[in-house]
């Protein structure tokens, strides 16, 4: 498909990399520099939906202000027609949960920790950083600090090559808010849960609202879980009702899963998965520091 056809002068389609029930992105290069992106276009049958416009614009306001290297960069962004459409950097990497298919199922912890330390780096500094402009209920726009991506996943985690290594990079943030004016921004229904079940923690679940950045530490280490495991850390079955699941039950220690997880490391990963009253571990500096001092020993 052409440039013309998609409806982005300026961007030649190469291949589609992956779709969803809001938007499609595509592989394309940037005619006037040749630069490999990918680029993210909103659905013409979901944009008249005001939530769905909102999540998007939010996903671009969002990627646009960070700048780190464990963060996708923001290239651009625009309309052409009634399409929304952002361009960011090309992962040629593909995502963390098709690496895990691609090893049959799960990585080994050689493999599995430098990437989630890295995304940790990542949360750190998108925990901290300054969001300029925050739009207010009243209307009025305001500096922020800090933000908090609420749905850490295998697929949200990119990987890159820079050279001989490889970068692992936190991807979209359409669910990501200011946490310092959470309550104050009007993002999220009263009530509404946004996120992904499985990599939920449960004060996310009881509050989604108000979610602060410990949760994407939990979803972190719950990634890091699946990888090694290729399991959730609780137990979901078809006849309960995934969100109580995740309000009722402990997760499942991970050496249940796979005995040969390391003693240290899967007692830092245990401990970090602890969620109830409240998340045990609650920045992604502590969880990193844990998850290295386990591998070191």
């Amino acid at each position: 498909m052409g440039p013309s056809k998609a409806g982005i002068p300026g961007y030649e389609i190469i291949r589609e990399l992956g779709r969803g029930s809001q938007g499609v992105v595509y592989l394309v290069r940037r005619e006037d520099t040749g630069e490999l992106l990918a680029l993210k276009m909103l659905l013409t049958r979901v944009a008249v939906d005001s939530n769905a416009k909102k999540g998007f614009l939010r996903e671009i306001e969002s990627t646009r202000v960070l700048r780190h290297p464990n963060v996708v960069e923001f290239r651009d962004s625009g309309s052409s027609g009634a399409t929304l459409f952002f361009a960011c950097e090309y992962c040629d990497g593909g995502s963390v949960d098709r690496l895990v298919a691609q090893r049959g199922g799960t990585l080994p912890v050689e493999e599995a920790v430098p990437i989630v330390l890295q995304v940790l780096d990542g949360l750190a500094y998108a925990h901290r950083a300054e969001i300029p402009g925050v739009r207010l209920t009243d209307g009025t726009s305001e500096p922020s600090w800090g933000l908090v991506h609420r749905d850490i996943k295998p697929p949200n985690i990119l990987l890159a090559s820079s050279g001989a290594v490889r970068v692992a990079k936190l991807a979209d943030f359409g669910l990501a808010k200011a946490f310092d004016r959470a309550g104050l921004s009007g993002h999220t229904r009263t009530g509404a849960i946004g996120g992904t079940i499985p990599f939920m923690a449960r004060p996310q679940a009881v509050d989604y609202k108000f979610a602060k950045p410990e949760v994407d530490v939990w979803a972190t280490v719950a990634s890091l879980y699946w990888m090694l495991t290729g399991a959730a850390p609780r137990d979901f079955t078809s006849h309960v009702d995934p969100v109580f699941v995740v309000l009722r039950d402990a997760t499942v220690p991970i050496r249940e899963r796979v005995p040969s997880i390391p003693h240290q490391l899967a007692a830092v990963i245990d401990g970090a998965l602890i969620d109830n009253p409240r998340i045990a571990i609650i920045t992604a500096d502590e969880l990193k520091r844990a998850l290295q001092d386990a591998v070191t020993c």
